[in-house]
């Protein structure tokens, strides 16, 4: 990450990601400083691979290049120790119906955050596409504040 805030000659970057991006993101923003603001959308908090439905299971090992390599890789899906890194303020959105077995949702991610806010939104369904009226405003404003003068 700190090649790509190096590359855009910035020294603040704030950061959005949606479903394993949330997980992404909010490892970049407890390993880079000059993250300023990072919000996360049904985000996993950690991965159990033994409790993933078989289509999520399959999919992760296609990505990976077989079972091994993605039974390996969700081992390493877990914010626990890192979330209470997160120095930047945090928005962790996750909707109601997001419910997959073997995924722990970004809530226990909020809570760990020294700056952690958690917003579920009970009707919404993985990455919130069918209420994004009730969350993304909000998300845009926390950025912009996270980046602007109020939230320095």
């Amino acid at each position: 990450m700190g090649r790509v805030v190096d590359a855009l000659g910035v020294t603040r970057i704030g950061l959005a990601g949606l479903s394993l991006g949330g997980c992404f993101a909010a490892r970049a923003a407890a390993l880079e400083p000059r993250v300023a603001a990072v919000a996360t959308v049904s985000g996993p908090f950690p991965l159990y691979w033994e409790q993933l439905p078989p289509p999520v299971r399959d999919i992760m090992a296609r990505r990976t290049g077989g079972t091994d390599a993605a039974r390996a890789f969700a081992g390493q899906v877990d914010l626990a120790a890192l979330a209470p890194r997160i120095a930047a303020p945090l928005l962790v959105v996750d909707g109601g119906r997001d419910v997959i077995p073997g995924v722990t949702n970004g809530e226990p991610l909020a809570r760990t955050a020294p700056r952690g806010t958690y917003l579920s939104v009970p009707h919404g369904d993985h990455l919130l596409g069918n209420a994004r009226p009730d969350w993304l405003p909000r998300l845009a404003d926390h950025l912009t504040h996270a980046l602007t003068e109020g939230g320095a």
